[in-house]
């Protein structure tokens, strides 16, 4: 990846920081920043069947790209990219459940949601995926997406006009308790239902 690209993304990822209300889980180790708010979707069923209603707390997830973006910037192979992304996820999930066990609002939130192309693969890690409608938000969500992919992906560009109309946005997400009871120890999600 051009170094030049990566500067001056560094200085927008900061100053897209300090505006917005996301949340470091650990900064420069965890693949994930994260907000509080309501949920305004459709109703969710979780893979452990609990559902998420509009007007729920949740934890909105946001993979940290920039991050990930100095994480893989010498890495040319499409695969090793990808097994690179799943490792961080696997990694960043134990010390999610841990923040958001130790939340003074952790009672009120019914669980994790994010929006993303890369979505393959998720389900054996707990999240349940579905599709988002086509909103001007999501068409404009897609859009900013796309443009990642292209600067991160070894083959951004060729990856993008390829996929065109086939990369969909998907809705992944996972209950508070799935989440607790895969990625917490067992001594601390009893401390969690206290």
């Amino acid at each position: 990846m051009n170094t030049g690209i990566l500067l001056l993304w560094g200085i927008w990822d900061a100053l897209y920081q300090r505006c917005t209300r996301l949340r470091y889980i650990e900064k420069g180790k965890n693949i994930f920043r994260i907000v509080l708010l309501p949920y305004r979707g459709e109703s969710l069923i979780t893979s452990d069947q609990r559902q998420i209603n509009r007007g729920d707390m949740i934890i909105k997830l946001h993979i940290h790209n920039y991050l990930f973006a100095r994480l893989c910037r010498d890495v040319k192979d499409e695969v090793r990219l990808v097994l690179m992304l799943r490792r961080h996820i696997v990694h960043s999930l134990p010390q999610l459940a841990d923040y958001l066990r130790m939340l003074p609002e952790r009672d009120q939130i019914k669980g994790i949601v994010g929006t993303t192309m890369l979505h393959k693969g998720v389900e054996p890690l707990g999240f349940t995926v579905s599709d988002v409608p086509m909103s001007w938000f999501f068409r404009y969500k897609r859009w900013y997406l796309r443009l990642m992919l292209r600067i991160i992906h070894p083959q951004g560009k060729e990856r993008v006009m390829n996929w065109n109309e086939h990369m969909p946005l998907k809705r992944v997400y996972m209950s508070k308790e799935e989440l607790f009871r895969r990625y917490l120890p067992v001594e601390e999600i009893g401390e969690s239902s206290r």
